[in-house]
């Protein structure tokens, strides 16, 4: 008869802890099962003196792993400006090393470039538009494409 007392006995078996947090109107979750939301992309970003290569020239919105792989002879570093993100940036990178950024990308315009003073303008920065029209993908690369066009309109879906 009484509703309350009914709920605690439908939950008696569950740990106290759990009970708290369901009076607290919290969800109580065991274990997170693997889904597709928790995995990450991962971008090879291969920075020399002074450019910027990624593996992948079309990028959807989600998540990102860019490992930057200084293969120049001065130091480098990778940031991320774009959509979201506000300082996303590696620890500086010398020759031969490599960091990882991790981020997620929304739909939008990105500046991927290396922070350091005088390299973006050397051509250490590479301009992506991420969840636009994919025009190309990784295994089709088109040399002499310009980097700084922007499509505007374009379905794709």
């Amino acid at each position: 008869m009484h509703p309350i007392r009914d709920s605690v006995s439908r939950f008696g078996s569950l740990p106290l802890a759990a009970l708290a947090a369901l009076a607290a109107g919290a969800t109580v979750l065991s274990a997170a099962p693997a889904s597709a939301s928790t995995t990450s992309t991962s971008v090879k970003a291969v920075e020399t003196d002074f450019h910027i290569a990624l593996s992948k020239s079309s990028l959807k919105p989600g998540k990102y792993v860019f490992d930057a792989v200084n293969k120049g002879q001065t130091t480098h570093a990778l940031m991320i400006t774009g959509p979201g993100i506000k300082m996303a940036m590696t620890k500086n990178i010398q020759p031969g090393q490599s960091a990882t950024l991790a981020v997620t990308l929304k739909k939008g315009a990105y500046d991927i470039f290396c922070p350091i003073p005088g390299h973006k303008a050397l051509g250490m920065n590479v301009n992506i538009n991420v969840g636009g029209a994919t025009t190309s993908s990784a295994s089709t690369t088109k040399s002499g494409s310009s980097s700084s066009s922007s499509s505007s309109g374009g379905g794709g879906g």
